[in-house]
Parts: C-alpha cells; sequence; structure tokens
C-alpha cells in the first residue's frame, strides 16, 4: 500500500519509506524508479555527498519526469548511505543500499505553506512500504521517538529527562534486538546521541559512549551530525586554553600541521590520531571564516593533512575543503586556460562550450596515469561526439610531453601541455596527476572532482545522454 510519513520534527531530516524490489543488477548498482505527476519535463536529480564535514553534493544521477510522469534513476551505492532525490528545490532524503530497486511517488509541493522560491524545502515522498526494508524501519524507530517525546516533554522542560531517555533506548534496543540491519542500529544509537547531546548530557559522557569507544562512520549521516555537533568550533575553543598561545602559533605564524597535531595530542580526548586529524580538518575548515585567522597559512596546512594522510576520506574532506576555499565548488565557474598542444597550436578552454568537457591532468611518467588513459580510450571512443576529452600534461618537460604525444597516436583526443602553468596547475589544485574534473556546455564545473576513467564516468555518462524511452 502507499504511505505518506509527515515530517518528523525532533530530527534534522526527512525520512521516507521505500520498496526494495530485486536483486541481481548491475554491480553494485542501485536504482530509483517513480511518478512524480506534478513535474512532467522536469529534471529529477539523485544527489550524494562526498563527505559529511563539507556535505559536498554529488550529483549522481539525473532524468527528465515523462509526460506519463514517471522517472528512473541509478548509481553506485557501495556503502548504506543517505542520499537526496531533488526536483527544482523540493527534496526528499532517501536510504540507499547496493542492488536494490526502490520505488517512489514524488508528489507536489505543499501549497498551504510558504514557498521560499531560493530556499530547499523538504517533502514527504510517498511509497510502496516494506517494513523490513531500513527506510521503513526508521520511520518506525522516529514514530516511537515521537510518540515519548510528546508523552515526557515535561521532563525535558525540568530538566530531568536523561533517567527516562536511558530507559527509552533500553525498551527500542530490545525492540529492534532481531534487526540485522547494522546501519539502522548505528542510526538508531546516533538518534540516541543527538537527543542527548541537545538535552545537556555530559560531554565526557558523550565521548566515552559514543566517540572514543567506537570507529569513525564516515558514510554514515547521524554519526557525522553528531560528531559535527559535539566537535563544533573545537579548534576555535582551544584558542583560548592552557596551550592558545602555541596552538594559535602553528597557524597564524608559521603555519605546521605536524605542529598542531602535537599541541592538539595533550587533549586526553584526541589520543586517536584518526579522530585527531578529522576533528583538525573540520576546525580548519571554521577557522577560515573567522576574521582573526589567517586564511593563506589554513590553506597551506589543508593542503599539508592533504598530501600527508593515509586516510583516504580524510584526503576526500580536504580536497572539498581546498576546492570550497579556492571557489572550485560545483556550479561555479571552470577556471580558464590557454595552452598549446604539441604542433604548438593554441587551445582555449572557452572554445569548447558547446559541448560537456572532460578534464584530466596527467604525467607522462606516472603509472596511474597511463592505466587511466588507456581506459579514457575506450570511453573516449563511445561519446566523441558528445564530450571534448581534454588532457593536460602537468608534469616533465615540454619535450617530453612530445614525445609522449608521438608514441602513442592512439589517445587521439586533445592533449595540451600545461606542467609551467602553475597558476592553472593552482587553480585546478593539482599535486598529483590523474585528477580529473567535469565541465558543462556553459563552462561550469558540474563534477568537481570527476569520477576517474575507472571509476565510473562511464555511468555518468550513460546517465547523462541516454536515450529516454516514451
Amino acid at each position: 500500500m502507499f504511505v505518506q510519513n509527515k515530517y518528523l520534527a525532533h530530527h534534522a531530516f526527512f525520512l521516507l519509506f521505500i520498496l526494495a524490489l530485486s536483486f541481481g543488477l548491475r554491480a553494485q548498482t542501485s536504482f530509483v524508479v517513480g511518478k512524480a505527476p506534478s513535474y512532467k519535463g522536469k529534471e529529477i536529480a539523485l544527489y550524494t555527498y562526498s563527505d559529511l564535514i563539507t556535505y559536498t553534493p554529488v550529483k549522481e544521477s539525473f532524468d527528465t519526469v515523462n509526460v506519463d510522469g514517471t522517472f528512473e534513476l541509478s548509481t553506485i551505492i557501495k556503502n548504506p548511505q543517505a542520499c537526496n532525490i531533488k526536483i527544482d528545490n523540493q527534496v526528499g532524503k532517501l536510504y540507499m543500499l547496493t542492488l536494490f530497486k526502490y520505488g517512489i511517488v514524488f508528489p507536489a509541493p505543499d501549497t498551504a505553506e510558504y514557498q521560499n522560491p531560493n530556499t530547499d524545502h523538504s517533502i514527504d515522498l510517498v511509497i510502496n512500504g516494506d517494513s523490513t526494508e531500513l527506510n521503513a524501519r526508521i520511520i518506525d524507530f522516529n514514530q516511537q521517538f515521537d510518540f515519548f517525546w510528546a508523552k515526557n516533554y515535561k521532563y525535558f522542560v525540568t530538566k530531568k529527562i536523561h533517567h527516562k531517555l536511558d530507559s527509552f533506548q533500553l525498551k527500542m534496543e530490545k525492540r529492534y534486538e532481531y534487526v540485522k540491519s547494522w546501519y539502522f542500529k548505528k542510526y538508531m544509537k546516533y538518534t540516541f546521541a543527538l537527543i542527548n547531546d541537545n538535552t545537556g548530557r555530559h560531554r565526557s559522557y558523550l565521548m566515552q559512549y559514543y566517540i572514543m569507544n567506537e570507529p569513525i562512520l564516515y558514510q554514515n549521516y547521524e554519526y557525522m551530525e553528531f560528531f559535527n555537533q559535539f566537535f563544533n568550533h573545537y579548534l576555535l575553543k582551544q584558542t583560548t586554553g592552557k596551550f592558545g598561545s602555541e596552538f594559535l602559533d602553528y597557524i597564524n605564524v608559521e603555519p605546521s600541521y605536524t605542529g598542531l597535531n602535537s599541541s592538539l595530542k595533550k587533549d586526553p580526548w584526541l589520543e586517536q590520531d584518526s579522530l585527531r586529524e578529522l576533528v583538525i580538518l573540520k576546525g580548519l575548515y571554521e577557522l577560515y571564516y573567522v576574521p582573526k585567522f589567517s586564511k593563506e597559512n589554513i590553506i597551506t596546512i589543508v593542503e599539508e593533512i592533504r598530501q600527508t594522510t593515509k586516510i583516504e576520506e580524510h584526503k576526500t574532506i580536504a580536497d572539498n575543503i581546498l576546492r570550497i576555499f579556492k571557489n572550485l565548488k560545483v556550479g561555479v565557474s571552470a577556471p580558464l586556460f590557454s595552452l598549446n598542444d604539441s604542433k604548438g597550436k593554441l587551445h582555449l578552454l572557452e572554445d569548447y562550450k558547446n559541448k560537456y568537457v572532460y578534464l584530466d591532468f596527467f604525467s607522462p611518467k606516472n603509472l596511474e596515469s597511463q592505466q587511466e588513459m588507456k581506459k579514457l580510450e575506450q570511453i573516449k571512443s563511445k561519446y566523441n561526439d558528445k564530450v571534448i576529452f581534454i588532457s593536460i600534461c602537468a608534469e616533465g618537460s615540454e619535450e617530453e610531453f612530445k614525445e609522449f604525444v608521438k608514441k602513442n597516436p592512439k589517445y587521439n583526443w586533445l592533449l595540451l601541455y600545461g606542467a609551467k602553468d602553475k597558476k592553472l596547475l593552482e587553480n585546478y589544485l593539482i599535486k598529483a596527476p590523474a585528477t580529473y574534473y567535469l565541465i558543462n556546455r556553459e563552462g561550469f564545473l558540474v563534477q568537481s572532482p570527476a569520477p576517474k576513467p575507472s571509476q565510473g564516468i562511464e555511468l555518468k555518462f550513460k546517465e547523462m545522454f541516454r536515450e529516454k524511452k516514451r
């Protein structure tokens, strides 16, 4: 049956039911199919988050709603994660799993409420629900929480809520003890963490129960919501503490991640290296907008973390922070360039505004670059009429670049030499080769960074250019 659930005010986002239909689909690909009868001819898009510190959106898939109101979206989901379905400024949240097909209906906006055209508005999707599916479990849990809150709100007012809250948590753990979904169990735990934090629970209790004895759950929306709230402006507060002067020196006087890291290691809560580094990244992201801190030095420290971290999630977060600082966000104009090919002909980025541009930076000496270019050769042959492929040599001499082009005639797309253009490499944050961007016909970044050939860019092209069935 179709069910519609109201947005639950005690939580920071809206929840949906979905129908899980089948397995055996394309490897790791999940689908969303449904109807949006009020939005015929409109674009509907599926977004994930690149990371949950900057909340950088990634447009995974899009479709145009057919004349009969139908649409289909798809994306590769490696781990359970929160996704957004969006039409215009109407947004619904969906928790997606690998190898599922979800059936939804996207309803018309609520005309009874004022709709600011410049702000996104939450919408309750109508779905064919299965009570054992992840989203249905979440809805059920939140309904239980609503009942509890309505009954016990008076204890919150009198600051006696925690005893009731602990009892309710035990009750919910009993209610869902046979549920095997690891993501749901963490969803429930960190919903309680957020409520405990919001109701003034002692910070040492929150730290010990929810952070110190838990792995960092980078893709778990609720964990990261709690993490961000708990460590809000944490570095800023350290500047007024016992080691505040040396802390400030490592940012404003002589920027040093090593020094900042050593100073923060004195905090008994942050003995774990990976947790401490994540707190530093979040803190630097916040400090950039505080006037008394050097923006240039903060960028230097984030770049140092980006180059030295051994944690892939931290590298992604650092990349996204730098793109935000340097205005390389999705939706902004791609930095312009004018570069020569191997024959000395000048090429300008603005010359290619009529088509999408898939831009990469490579090195003739880098093994990863060579492997990616072999894959790019195959993709290029399929989409040569729709996409301009541009590869910019970011390392080595001009003679080495020309020799590389001569030895690889099969790479018959636009190869340009840019290793001497330091401003260009800085504008695109090129610290290592095999970095990719996707630029639309108007010259705006639509994927920053874009997936590499080996990481699914072809799936993006299929979604962008597929012929619609009417």
